[in-house]
């Protein structure tokens, strides 16, 4: 006979863990687990900007879904060591003509904001940022790494 787990369900203790699921989700974000495709949580008014951080040998990557944004949309500044990345979406609303039914609308303007603290190997003076095909690729260079301090010879003296 093969052992199998048995879980006890206490309706309580469920709505709690939903519930702080829930607490957790809205105060730092989804979870790759719980964002749907586009970025977004379940019940949330706006996407979440959807992003890849890359460290490659000489730099960080951050590469962020900007669908239809212009770079005057978006907005990336650095303060105190500190990168944020915001911007807002702007759709035009639907004119209709005589006759013209709008049977869904989905398309909705909306703001974003993300920030990142810089790891001590960045280097701020060097930071780049584009938009090509939608996508945002902000590049954060490394600083050199410090030089190897030589080995220094102290000379022993007799007392």
């Amino acid at each position: 006979m093969a052992l199998t787990t048995v879980k006890f369900v206490d309706p309580f203790f469920s709505e709690m863990d939903r519930a702080m699921n829930r607490f957790i989700s809205n105060a730092l974000g989804p979870s790759p687990s719980t964002a749907t495709a586009n970025g977004s949580r379940p019940g949330a008014t706006h996407p979440t900007l959807a992003m890849d951080i890359i460290e490659k040998p000489t730099a960080y990557e951050l590469h962020a879904d900007t669908p239809g944004m212009s770079p005057e949309d978006v907005k990336v500044e650095l303060h105190d060591g500190v990168l944020t990345i915001g911007g807002e979406r702007k759709v035009s609303h639907i004119v209709k003509d005589d006759g013209d039914k709008v049977w869904r609308s989905e398309r909705s303007s909306y703001t974003f904001s993300r920030a990142f603290t810089l790891p001590e190997n960045a280097n701020p003076e060097e930071i780049t940022a584009t938009i090509d095909k939608g996508v945002l690729k902000v590049t954060i260079p490394k600083k050199d790494p410090p030089a190897k301090p030589e080995p220094k010879r102290i000379v022993v003296k007799s007392a």
